[in-house]
C-alpha cells in the first residue's frame, strides 16, 4: 500500500503519538439492532437488546472490533476492505472520534485531502480535547493549504503531550517547514525555559543549532539530552560528535529530501531554505533549493543557488540540472559539458544521454544554421559584385581643343 505523506512534518507528528485511542462514547445511544459478522463485510441482524446499558456497550465493542477489523485488513494491504470497515464505523455512530480519525488519516495517506478533512472535522467536534485527533485534523489543514488553523491545532495538542519530545521535534519542523524561522526559535526558547531538565528539549535545541549549521553547540545539546534520556534519538550527522554510532540521519534533511520527493516543492523549498540560514551552507540542502526553484519554473532563481554549489561537490543530480537550465537558456555547449559530468559520476543514466544528444542536435542545427547564414550572406555579396563587373566601360570623351 502506497502510503505517501506529503505535509511530512505534521504526518510524523501522528506517527509519534500512535493510533488514536477510542473516544467516550454516547452512553445514551440507542442500537436499533446487533450484528453479527458471518463473512468479511457481511452481517446478519439481530434484535437489540432490551437492556440499555448492554447497547451502549455493545455500540462501544462494536466500533472496536470494527477497527480492529480494519487495522488488520490494511496491515494485509487490503486498502478497499479497510476502508469499508472505518466507513461502517463512522456510519454506525457519528460521535466515534477514533474511527473518524482513522479513516481521516487513511485518506491523508492515500492523497486524498479534502475526504480526510470531512472526517477529521467530525473527529475534533466528537473530542476536541483529544490531542491524538487534533494532530489528524491540523494534518488534513494542512494538506488543503490552511496553514495558519493548522498550526492553531498542532499547538493546542501539544499543550496536551507536552512530554513527548518526538512531539516536540515534529513541531520545530512544522515551522521550519511552513518558513517561520522565528516561530521556530520561539519555541525552542519557550521548550527550555519551561521543561531545561526534559531530554525532549535539549534534543529540539540540538536540532535548531544543527539545522544553523553551529555544529559544537548542537553536539553539546544532544549529550545533555542523552545524558537526560540515553534513548532519545539524534540525527546521524552528529553521531560521531557525541560518541554514539550512526543511526538516524538529520531530522531536517530528511524531512526537506521527503516533501521534495513526494512532490511539494513549496514545502520542500521552506525547509531547504530554513537549511541554508547559516554561515556554513550545506551544498545539499543548496542544491535541493536549485532542484525545487527549477520544479516551479523559477529559473533563474535555481541558477543562482546552483552557481553557489561548487562543481566538485553538485553531485549527479546538480550537473543534470544545470544541463537542464543550459538547454532551456539555449547553451548548447555548456549542456553538453554539464551532462558529460553527469555521465561521469553516473555512467548509463537515461536523461543525461537523452538531454546530451538532444544539445549535441541542437547545436549541429545551430552551426550548420550559422554556416548557411554565411553562405547566403556571401552569395548576395558576390550577386551584387557581378552586375557591376560585368558592365562595359564607359566611352573615354576627347578633349576638347578650344
Amino acid at each position: 500500500m502506497d502510503h505517501r505523506i506529503n505535509r511530512i512534518t505534521l504526518l510524523a507528528a501522528l506517527a509519534a503519538a500512535g493510533a488514536c485511542s477510542s473516544a467516550p462514547q454516547n452512553p445514551e445511544a440507542p442500537v436499533a439492532e446487533v450484528r453479527t459478522e458471518t463473512a468479511p463485510g457481511e452481517f446478519t441482524a439481530e434484535p437489540a437488546s432490551a437492556d440499555a446499558g448492554a447497547g451502549a456497550a455493545w455500540g462501544e465493542a462494536r466500533g472496536d472490533l470494527l477497527r480492529n477489523f480494519a487495522f488488520r485488513a490494511l496491515d494485509r494491504d487490503l486498502l478497499e476492505e479497510g476502508r469499508h470497515y472505518l466507513a461502517q464505523a463512522c456510519e454506525a455512530d457519528p460521535e466515534d472520534a477514533a474511527s473518524h480519525a482513522a479513516l481521516a488519516r487513511l485518506y491523508l495517506a492515500e492523497d486524498d485531502p479534502e475526504a480526510a478533512l470531512v472526517y477529521a472535522e467530525r473527529a475534533s467536534a466528537a473530542a476536541p480535547e483529544n490531542p491524538e485527533v487534533s494532530m489528524v485534523y491540523a494534518a488534513a489543514l494542512a494538506e488543503t493549504n490552511q496553514e495558519g488553523k493548522a498550526t492553531a491545532e498542532l499547538e493546542k495538542a501539544w499543550k496536551a503531550v507536552e512530554t513527548d519530545p518526538e512531539f516536540a521535534r515534529a513541531i520545530l519542523l512544522h515551522y521550519a517547514a511552513t518558513g517561520d524561522t522565528e516561530r521556530a526559535e520561539d519555541f525552542v526558547a519557550w521548550c527550555m525555559t519551561e521543561n531545561p531538565e526534559r531530554a525532549g528539549s535539549w534534543a529540539t535545541a540540538g536540532d535548531l543549532l544543527l539545522s544553523e549549521g553551529d555544529l559544537a553547540a548542537a553536539a553539546e545539546s544532544y549529550q545533555r539530552a542523552i545524558e537526560l534520556d540515553p534513548n532519545i534519538s539524534t540525527p546521524e550527522s552528529i553521531d560521531e560528535l557525541v560518541g554514539r554510532g550512526k543511526r538516524n540521519e538529520d531530522a531536517m534533511s530528511v524531512a526537506a529530501q521527503a516533501a521534495e520527493a513526494s512532490g511539494q516543492w513549496t514545502e520542500a523549498e521552506n525547509l531547504y531554505r530554513f537549511l541554508i540560514a547559516r554561515e556554513n551552507v550545506p551544498p545539499a540542502a543548496r542544491l535541493g533549493l536549485a532542484r525545487c526553484l527549477d520544479q516551479q519554473g523559477r529559473y533563474q532563481e535555481s541558477e543562482v543557488h546552483l552557481a553557489q554549489v561548487p562543481y566538485s561537490v553538485r553531485g549527479w543530480r546538480g550537473h543534470l540540472l544545470q544541463g537542464r537550465l543550459d538547454l532551456r537558456a539555449a547553451r548548447w555547449g555548456q549542456a553538453r559539458s554539464a551532462l558529460l559530468l553527469a555521465l561521469e559520476e553516473r555512467p548509463g543514466l537515461k536523461a543525461a544521454e537523452l538531454l546530451l544528444a538532444h544539445a549535441d542536435a541542437q547545436a549541429g542545427a545551430e552551426i550548420a544554421a550559422k554556416a548557411a547564414a554565411a553562405e547566403a550572406k556571401a552569395a548576395e555579396a558576390a550577386a551584387q559584385a557581378a552586375p557591376a563587373a560585368s558592365q562595359p566601360a564607359a566611352p573615354a570623351v576627347p578633349n576638347d581643343p578650344n
